[in-house]
C-alpha cells in the first residue's frame, strides 16, 4: 500500500530497525555454533583419575620406640685429697690435664717431716748399735761361765739386756717407717688413668687430712644412667645390648645392672649402661634410651600424605570403594591418630582393613570423584570393597 499522500517517515528509525534485526540474527547464530561445538567437543563420561594408592591393614597391636633420658657418667669420678695436714706449696695438675697412674700432681711442704725422718733414722741406728754391743757382751759371759770366771746371772742379765735392745730396735724401725711414710703421703699422686676436671684449692693453702685438692674422672669407661619406668625395667635384661643416642648418634651400649630402689623424685628406676671405649662423649651430657614397646590397640599404618585435617582434633582419608555400578569412587572416612613415626602414622577410625586408601594428592579430588588407584612398585593391590561398605 502506498503511503498516504502527505505522510513521513523518520529515516533514523528505519535505520535502528535494521540493527536490532541484524543483533538479534547474530544472537542467535552465536547460541547455535555453542551448542554444537559443546556437542562435539565435551564428552559424555568422564575418565577415572589416577592416583597414588596404598592399602590400610588392620592389626591388633602396633610397635612404638619410647625414649627415657639419662646422663653420662664416668666409671670413677672422686675428690683426691692429701692424708696428712700441711700448707700446699706445689699444684702441677691442670683442669682438663692427663694423668697416669703414680703421677704426681700436688706436694705440701715437708720440712717438718723430713726432720722426723732424720730423727727417726738416727734414733734406729743408735738402737742398732746398742743391740749389737749388748749380744756381743751376753756372748763374751756365756763363754766366761763356762770357765767358771762369771755367774749365770751375770750371763742372763746380758742376754735379756740384749732382747730388750732387740725389742727397742723394732719400735725405732716402725717410728722410721712411720715418718717415712708421712713424708711419701706429703706428695699427691694420680691413683688410676684420669682427666683432671677440677682444681679444688689452691697453692699456699693450709689443707687438712681429707680435704679435696683436685677432682679426677677416669679417660675411659663412660656409663650412662638412665631412669625408666619401673614396669619397663622389668623387662630390661642385664648384659643385654640396647640403643643410646648420644648427640643424635646412634650407639650400642650393654646394660649393667637396674637399681632396685624408685627414685622419689622422678618415680624411675634406675639402669646403668657400659658405653663403648670409643664413644666420644663428654661427662654430663645426656643420653637417650630407646626401647621398643608394644602397645595394644588396633589400628593399621598410613602415610602421613593420605590425611586431611578434620574438626574435632581427628582426620580425614580417602578410600577407594566401587559405587552401585562398579565404578570405583573416593570415600571420605574419619581417623584418630595414635602415633607418628617419621612419614607413618598408626591411625584408627571407621575405615575396614584390607581396603585402598589414597596415599597423596588429596588436593585434587573430592569425596565421589571417578578414580583409579596406582599402587606403588611390590605393593599388594587389593579388591575394592562391595558397595555400601
Amino acid at each position: 500500500m502506498k503511503p498516504k499522500k502527505g505522510t513521513f517517515v523518520n529515516p533514523n528509525l528505519l535505520k535502528s530497525a535494521w540493527a536490532i534485526a541484524l543483533a538479534v540474527g547474530f544472537t542467535l547464530g552465536g547460541t547455535a555454533l555453542i551448542k554444537a561445538n559443546k556437542i562435539t567437543t565435551t564428552s559424555a563420561e568422564r575418565k577415572p583419575m589416577p592416583v597414588a594408592a596404598t592399602t590400610y591393614r588392620q592389626q591388633p597391636s602396633y610397635q612404638r620406640q619410647a625414649r627415657y633420658l639419662g646422663i653420662i657418667r664416668a666409671g670413677s669420678d672422686s675428690a683426691v685429697g692429701f692424708e696428712v695436714a700441711g700448707v700446699l706449696t706445689s699444684l702441677t695438675a691442670t683442669e682438663g690435664m692427663r694423668v697416669s697412674p703414680g703421677e704426681v700432681l700436688a706436694r705440701l711442704g715437708t720440712d717438718r717431716r723430713q726432720a722426723r725422718l732424720d730423727g727417726a733414722v738416727a734414733a734406729y741406728d743408735r738402737v742398732v748399735a746398742e743391740r749389737a754391743r749388748a749380744e756381743a757382751r751376753a756372748e763374751r759371759i756365756r763363754q766366761l761361765v763356762q770357765d767358771g770366771s762369771a755367774s749365770q746371772q751375770d750371763y742372763d742379765d746380758a742376754r735379756y739386756a740384749a732382747q730388750a735392745l732387740a725389742a727397742a730396735e723394732s719400735t725405732a724401725a716402725a717410728q722410721r717407717q712411720s715418718a717415712q711414710l708421712e713424708l711419701d703421703k706429703s706428695t699427691l699422686r694420680a691413683p688410676y688413668a684420669a682427666i683432671v676436671a677440677e682444681r679444688l684449692v689452691q697453692t699456699g693453702a693450709v689443707v687438712s687430712p681429707g680435704t679435696p685438692v683436685l677432682r679426677l674422672v677416669t679417660a675411659t669407661g663412660r656409663e650412662a644412667h638412665v631412669g625408666v619406668p619401673a614396669e619397663v625395667a622389668r623387662r630390661l635384661l642385664p648384659g643385654e645390648s640396647y640403643t643410646l643416642l648420644l648427640k643424635g648418634d646412634r650407639v650400642t651400649a650393654r646394660l649393667r645392672s637396674i637399681r632396685d630402689d624408685l627414685d622419689p623424685a622422678t618415680l624411675t628406676v634406675g639402669a646403668v649402661f657400659d658405653l663403648p671405649n670409643d664413644a666420644e662423649v663428654a661427662v654430663g651430657e645426656s643420653a637417650v634410651l630407646q626401647v621398643a614397646e608394644s602397645v595394644a590397640s588396633a589400628g593399621g599404618w598410613l602415610p602421613i600424605t593420605a590425611l586431611l585435617e578434620a574438626s574435632r582434633g581427628l582426620w580425614d582419608v580417602l578410600t577407594i570403594t566401587a559405587d552401585g555400578d562398579g565404578k570405583q569412587r573416593a570415600r571420605r572416612e574419619s581417623v584418630e591418630i595414635l602415633y607418628t613415626r617419621g612419614n607413618e602414622v598408626f591411625v584408627r577410625g571407621t575405615l575396614p582393613s584390607e581396603v585402598p586408601v589414597v596415599a597423596s594428592g588429596l588436593q585434587r579430588i573430592s569425596p565421589g570423584d571417578l578414580v583409579e588407584p596406582v599402587f606403588s612398585k611390590g605393593a599388594d593391590k587389593v579388591a575394592t570393597s562391595e558397595p555400601g561398605s
